[in-house]
């Protein structure tokens, strides 16, 4: 049996321990705006850039999450079930969530840091998703 190659998917794939993914709505845009909580593996970095070539390689428009939160532990329910609804209560807004926040910038194609102004831009709908 042979071995395929490991291309940056597969690189990437070996990164994450654990991926959360849940939505958020926000006034002015339709539908939900995607989060992906995530757990890197041990001694792994955050990169943005890599993670969303990977994801606008493999993920339709539609499916793709906007944000990004990596955090140390994802929690879960008493059934195993990951924890969504203080997610989904804090939203993206940095000045709540303590874990590093990113967003993935179209212009940049790359995930980069969710800053004060980026979260202002998206809220009063002066930048679109």
């Amino acid at each position: 049996m042979r071995t395929p190659p490991c291309g940056p998917v597969t690189e990437w794939g070996k990164k994450l321990r654990k991926i959360n993914i849940n939505g958020h709505s926000l006034v002015g845009h339709e539908g939900r705006i995607g989060m992906a909580s995530i757990r890197l593996a041990d001694g792994c970095e955050f990169n943005g850039e890599i993670l969303y070539k990977h994801v606008t390689d493999s993920l339709p428009l539609y499916a793709r999450p906007y944000f990004v939160r990596i955090q140390d532990a994802l929690e879960v329910t008493g059934t195993f079930k990951y924890r969504k609804v203080q997610l989904a209560q804090e939203g993206f807004n940095p000045a709540v969530v303590k874990d590093a926040l990113y967003f993935g910038d179209d212009k940049e194609k790359a995930y980069v840091p969710l800053t004060e102004e980026i979260y202002n831009s998206i809220c009063s709908n002066r930048r679109k998703l």
